[in-house]
């Protein structure tokens, strides 16, 4: 039985009677979804069953292992829980080995990067559950971490989304990981209630102690957001923060600029000014982005006090290098910058 999402598979399960014999697949391209299932299985399905639990991790031993096991069996032992974890190590020197008939009360659960081999199985179809996972598409993440974040009464803002897009893989488990790592740091009353997750909570629960957010920094700059910019360079955290990686993404942001007003004074395209500040290549949702904060920030910028920026960007790069005091090169550069970006 082939099943679409892990909802879909936990609910069969759930139905299903631990007196037959099972074999649940998940493989694919999210094989880490497995780790769910198999606490389901352990703490929901066997919660109050006597069951006898091996797992398997792909060491050498593992397949004779579970050929000689299977159906090697007590009496004494009512209940058996195969738990098959990296399935493609496990079964990858399979040579004739097949699966025709499952012992009673016996349920495998395996785990399998890629596709899985299912001349291994020659089982009915009612003792094969299969679920093949896929990575998202772009336009599905949006919708996947308001419906999953539902269940613990999270509402996430667009600033949310986008930020949880640029930090993780399109993958369904890491998306549900993070949602209950984000939901775990709630406060009880605030997980009785719905509770707005702003982009500060993202950089909270997966940048504890990052000190500098310097995307923020570089666009508080930009945007002429004078508090925000002060707010954001007190949080200074060496050795992990340091100035050269702000003036370089500080460089780069300039120069974007720069391809930005001249590719509008050429009345360039949209898609033609994507290509031309190479943001062709990234995601739509930050495409969207980079286009509405350039469009805005532009007007503020002649190509003269563009040139004025990128003065200043090789002077701090020249001073910074001589041996300075920390606290000495926070104050020079937060001068600077507020007499060439906010004066």
């Amino acid at each position: 039985m082939q099943f679409k999402t892990i909802e879909d598979l936990t609910k069969a399960l759930k139905q299903y009677s631990v007196e037959q014999p099972l074999v649940v697949i998940i493989d694919g391209k999210d094989v880490s979804l497995f780790q769910f299932l198999s606490q389901y299985v352990e703490k929901q399905i066997f919660k109050n069953i006597p069951v006898e639990i091996s797992i398997l991790t792909g060491e050498q031993e593992d397949f004779s292992f579970f050929v000689n096991d299977l159906f090697n069996f007590s009496l004494f032992i009512p209940y058996r829980l195969y738990i098959i974890r990296q399935g493609q190590i496990v079964f990858k020197n399979l040579k004739s080995f097949v699966i025709q008939e499952m012992p009673p009360k016996t349920w495998l659960l395996i785990e399998y990067e890629g596709n899985f081999p299912n001349k291994i199985l020659k089982l009915p179809d009612n003792q094969i559950f299969h679920l093949e996972t896929k990575l998202l598409y772009e336009n599905q993440i949006d919708s996947f971490i308001h419906q999953y974040a539902k269940k613990y009464k999270l509402i996430f803002s667009e600033e949310a989304i986008t930020e949880m897009k640029m930090l993780f893989p399109p993958k369904e488990s890491i998306i549900r990981t993070a949602i209950m790592n984000i939901a775990q740091t709630l406060t009880k009353k605030e997980q009785n209630q719905e509770y707005y997750v702003s982009y500060e909570d993202i950089r909270k629960v997966f940048y504890p102690s990052a000190g500098w957010d310097i995307f923020k920094i570089i666009e508080a700059i930009f945007n002429k957001d004078l508090q925000t910019f002060l707010i954001e360079i007190e949080k200074y955290n060496p050795p992990e923060d340091n100035y050269y990686t702000l003036l370089k993404n500080l460089l780069n942001k300039t120069d974007e600029l720069r391809k930005y007003i001249i590719a509008k004074r050429l009345n360039f395209s949209q898609k033609e000014i994507l290509q031309y500040i190479q943001a062709d290549k990234k995601p739509p949702f930050i495409q969207k982005k980079i286009m509405q904060q350039l469009e805005r920030i532009y007007r503020y910028y002649t190509l003269d006090k563009l040139q004025n920026i990128y003065r200043l960007l090789v002077e701090i790069s020249f001073g910074f290098r001589q041996n300075i005091d920390e606290q000495y090169k926070k104050t020079i550069f937060t001068k600077r910058i507020i007499e060439v970006f906010f004066s």
